[in-house]
């Protein structure tokens, strides 16, 4: 996999069911068999939109140990790829995404 990752990404996912269903039910190892290896310590979960579904991401608990922010906490960044894929992510795995993007860029599969 080479150049634009989420537009081959998604152009595989469409065009083999196997793929995809594969691509959520682990997406891991999907990932590993087109060269892309997930950096450690980051776990992936895939959604394959389905036109009749709406999708809620619930946010984590804050911890209750912890004193409540003083203002409003990011804790979730939304990038979307020329209107083919969403990125869903917290923050702190920013940085994570950014290196299986340029991996995939680039032709390989470790970032």
């Amino acid at each position: 996999m080479t150049g634009d990752f989420e537009r081959e990404l998604t152009e595989r996912v469409w065009a083999d069911d196997a793929f995809a269903a594969r691509l959520e039910a682990n997406p891991a190892e999907a990932l590993q068999s087109i060269g892309m290896s997930v950096p450690p310590g980051i776990k992936v979960k895939v959604v394959v939109q389905k036109r009749d579904r709406i999708y809620f991401t619930i946010p984590p608990a804050r911890d209750a140990s912890l004193p409540a922010p003083s203002a409003p906490l990011n804790q979730f960044d939304l990038w979307s790829s020329q209107g083919l894929f969403i990125w869903l992510l917290p923050v702190a795995a920013k940085f994570e995404l950014l290196a299986l993007r340029n991996a995939a860029r680039q032709g390989g599969g470790q970032p």
